[in-house]
């Protein structure tokens, strides 16, 4: 082989002829290597692989290995330190005189037919040509005896027909371009149709290259998409908005329009998101996932000549002028935000994505897609600047100017400040601002005009309901004159209301069951009736009675009844409540006199449903979740096995006490009921605060280990679809922190 066709054997097609491993690809992309001329370059000034970054001890023997294996092979007129050697001629074989007699153009096609056609082999018949460079095959077994295919290595009878069948597919490619003009625009356009299929052998393409010195790899992208009869492409082109003026179907009229399932269709269109259009945060380490996404995708080297049109560009959006002149010059019918999406893809290691095509609408934040620098997106955080603006337009109760660059200078959102970049930050937000918030400078100054808000706020909106209504209010009723007052607001549900309720200062709550009132009706009890019972305790200087305390109670909660009152100060003798002889009850903080004695409240009290419904309310609301069938905590899996057979009806129970059941169920509708679920989310928020913190993944030994053990449990769950979607959904989240 001469060492300058090294220069045509890129990364990708290492990787996918198995010559090195994934992570020693990513190693490659790091030290920015585009093919294995640079590897070998490298390991000939003698560099150490070592000094690349994540790259440890069996990256560098495989990188090393591989260097070793190419240099034995090179030719002996091309080795640059082969100085002063009496060079004999040797007799060369049919097969080396038939590769010598090749093209350089000729001999590169040759390599790539060769690797295509392995890839259509078993595994047994791969493993041993994959041993061998296409020159070496041909030198020493294209034209020899059947019988010297059987020595080859791992081939065994069972494989010698399938390589007769290989090296006639092979030999008949060589003789087919042998008689071709050796033109390099007559090479490139058979090279083109052996990468990418038929449909490139169009005057179109070899016009199209003849005229911008690069292939139409939009156009190309386009055919293979539109050449692709599958159900799957059919459900992508449906689901995304991949072509201008295309309408998108639901998952209904897509299930209708295939005959498939609903849930099914959900399956194949996010499967089509995650291997085709998800930009991936590192190249995953599975074979098959790779040889799953569209290998053109994989091919820097084709696209290359997007990074010439746009390299003085720092930030793309749909608006942009060269991303709609390039679709025209290649007429293509992509969408820009598809286009957007792929260049992201492609070029992940030079562009960040910002918003774009999602699976789910439900958790986008973007309105507008963009294409970022990683220059600037790595040293800038774009998220956190949306976010701050969002929040500003919402709040906003005056008009005001804003100075861009003064914002620039100051703001919170620099990962790592840099000041020779500001000017062209200042652009990229500029940008942002006009086509995310359509906010631009409408003066000779260049600052941004910030407008009021004239939407009522959600917050002041209830309020007022309740401040008209003139009553405590539940939840759904607040919700329900929320929406007559505000019928265009995004909230859908009325728990979406629950945190302003919560939060606000004038507003409190009536016994934990959603209803709300406001504090300065000093008429209307707040609070729970242990409240109440506390109250009515603090006022008086001895214990009393259950009946007295009920009496009191009854006054600002009549739904309660006696046994419920008891029942309340029984599940809290621990903390305030202390219970005397002949029913009596007092606090655990005061003094009473001797002649109250303490009573044995394991006579009195009865594990009742009541109780058991308290103590599993106590315990949601100071554990944060429902306990736990299998914790190994006595009492929390004794509690959680009795709300099992109440829910799953084994245990009967009466009229009003399945009305206090499915209160609970929906009060705390949003803790968790599965152990497994309240772990993952637990485990989530850890790595969550350690990536904030120390923004690096955990290291694989030490004390991290077990995040970093978890991270990769979960990718891999995720890559096989074994996440809810809220899990996904977070994932995502977690994966733009690394």
């Amino acid at each position: 082989m001469l060492r300058e066709n090294l220069k045509y054997i890129t990364i990708e097609q290492l990787l996918t002829t198995n010559q090195i491993s994934v992570r020693t690809a990513n190693c490659c992309h790091n030290a920015e290597f585009d093919s294995l001329y640079d590897i070998i370059s490298y390991y000939e000034q003698g560099s150490s692989f070592s000094t690349i970054r994540n790259a440890g001890k069996l990256t560098c023997e495989e990188l090393k290995n591989l260097c070793e294996n190419y240099l034995s092979n090179l030719s002996d007129f091309d080795l640059q330190n082969v100085e002063g050697k009496d060079l004999m001629p040797e007799r060369k074989t049919k097969g080396e005189l038939l590769y010598e007699s090749l093209s350089t153009n000729q001999s590169l096609l040759i390599e790539q037919k060769y690797s295509e056609l392995i890839s259509h082999c078993s595994v047994r018949t791969c493993n041993g040509l994959r041993k061998f460079t296409a020159n070496e095959f041909i030198e020493s077994y294209l034209i020899s005896d059947s019988n010297e295919l059987i020595k080859i290595k791992n081939i065994g009878k069972k494989s010698i027909n399938e390589i007769l069948e290989f090296r006639l597919k092979l030999k008949a490619f060589i003789d087919e371009i042998k008689y071709v003009k050796d033109s390099s625009l007559q090479c490139i356009r058979l090279n083109t149709i052996n990468k990418y299929g038929d449909f490139c052998d169009n005057d179109f393409v070899s016009n199209f290259y003849e005229k911008y010195c690069h292939l139409p790899m939009f156009w190309i992208l386009e055919q293979y998409i539109k050449n692709d009869n599958s159900t799957r492409i059919e459900i992508l082109i449906d689901s995304f908005h991949v072509f201008q003026h295309r309408k998108m179907l639901s998952l209904e009229e897509m299930a209708q329009k295939h005959n498939f399932s609903r849930e099914r269709v959900r399956q194949i269109r996010n499967g089509l998101f995650h291997n085709i259009l998800r930009i991936p945060i590192v190249l995953i380490d599975n074979k098959k996932n790779c040889n799953r996404n569209y290998g053109m995708l994989q091919s820097k080297d084709d696209w290359a000549y997007l990074l010439d049109t746009f390299k003085e560009i720092d930030i793309f959006c749909q608006e942009s002028y060269e991303i709609q002149n390039c679709l025209k010059e290649e007429e293509c019918n992509f969408s820009v935000e598809f286009v957007l999406q792929i260049v992201a893809y492609i070029f992940r290691d030079k562009y960040s994505l910002f918003g774009g095509i999602d699976v789910s609408q439900r958790f986008r934040i973007w309105d507008t897609t963009f294409l970022v620098k990683n220059e600037y997106s790595d040293i800038f955080d774009f998220e956190k600047m949306r976010d701050e603006f969002s929040n500003v337009l919402m709040d906003n109760e005056t008009d005001y100017l804003l100075d861009i660059e003064d914002y620039i200078a100051n703001s919170q959102c620099w990962v790592k400040y840099d000041y020779n970049k500001t000017y062209s930050l200042v652009s990229i937000v500029r940008d942002i601002l006009l086509y995310e918030f359509h906010l631009y400078s409408d003066g000779i100054d260049g600052r941004i005009k910030i407008p009021a808000n004239k939407e009522r706020k959600p917050i002041d909106v209830i309020y007022e309901i309740l401040h008209q209504t003139g009553r405590p209010m539940h939840l759904d009723e607040i919700f329900e004159e929320f929406k007559i007052i505000l019928p265009e607001h995004k909230y859908t549900e009325a728990a979406q209301l629950r945190p302003y309720l919560q939060r606000h200062e004038a507003i409190s709550y009536r016994n934990r069951k959603s209803v709300y009132t406001l504090k300065e009706w000093e008429h209307i009890k707040t609070g729970t009736i242990r409240d109440a019972i506390v109250e009515f305790l603090s006022e008086n200087d001895l214990p009393q009675t259950a009946d007295d305390i009920t009496e009191y109670v009854l006054q600002y909660f009549p739904e309660t009844n006696i046994a419920s009152v008891r029942t309340s100060m029984f599940n809290d003798t621990q903390k305030r409540f202390s219970f005397f002889k002949d029913n009596i009850f007092g606090l655990k903080d005061k003094e009473y006199p001797s002649e109250y004695e303490l009573g044995e409240q394991q006579e009195v009290l009865r594990r009742s449903f009541e109780q058991r419904l308290l103590d599993l309310e106590i315990f949601i609301v100071e554990k944060g979740h429902f306990p736990f069938v299998s914790s190994g905590k006595s009492k929390e899996g004794s509690l959680g096995r009795w709300w099992y057979r109440i829910i799953n009806n084994k245990q009967q129970i009466s009229e009003s006490q399945q009305t206090e059941v499915n209160r609970v169920k929906v009060q705390y509708a949003e803790y968790d009921t599965d152990k497994t679920i309240y772990d993952w989310s637990l485990n989530y928020n850890k790595l969550k605060c350690f990536l904030l913190e120390n923004r690096r993944i955990p290291f694989a030994r030490g004390d991290e280990k077990f995040l970093y053990r978890w991270l990769s449990r979960v990718n891999e769950d995720f890559q096989n679809y074994r996440l809810t979607e809220e899990q996904r959904q977070k994932y995502i989240d977690l994966a733009k922190l690394i």
